[in-house]
């Protein structure tokens, strides 16, 4: 008897109502089991990650109501969630800060929106399907 697929839980920071929608699209027609929460501000992606255990952080560097390299570092300095790998998703030039306060990758955004879309979906099949990652802990 096969396993039941596993359903990922992933926190999406992104305060640009276009861009979550496409990320939500992407992840729906990457064929994983995801279970998005999409906040757009770092105050309720910090409260998300109080009370909700986690497989994967993917956030935009530039979210509105908090630095997001501040949030990168809270995240890494936190033992319980330390080991949450976090993918920065930013319409940003310059990937140095992202990876400087943490981050596992950088993907840059682009206005193309098939290529968005395609680069989503990838990532989505390194961090599901060939990365392990580490167990989601509350």
């Amino acid at each position: 008897m096969a396993a039941s697929p596993r359903t990922y839980n992933i926190l999406v920071v992104e305060d640009n109502p276009g861009d979550a929608h496409l990320i939500q699209e992407a992840f729906l027609e990457s064929g994983s089991t995801c279970h998005l929460i999409v906040t757009d501000t770092v105050e309720k992606a910090e409260e998300a990650l109080r009370t909700t255990a986690f497989d994967l952080v993917l956030s935009d560097m530039g979210v509105r109501n908090g630095e997001n390299e501040d949030f990168i570092k809270r995240i890494r300095g936190n033992p319980r969630l330390k080991s949450l790998p976090i993918i920065v998703v930013s319409g940003s030039p310059n990937p140095r800060p992202a990876y400087e306060a943490g981050a596992n990758a950088f993907v840059s955004k682009t206005m193309d929106m098939d290529q968005f879309f395609a680069k989503i979906q990838a990532l989505m099949h390194f961090w599901v399907d060939i990365a392990e990652l580490p167990p989601s802990r509350l």
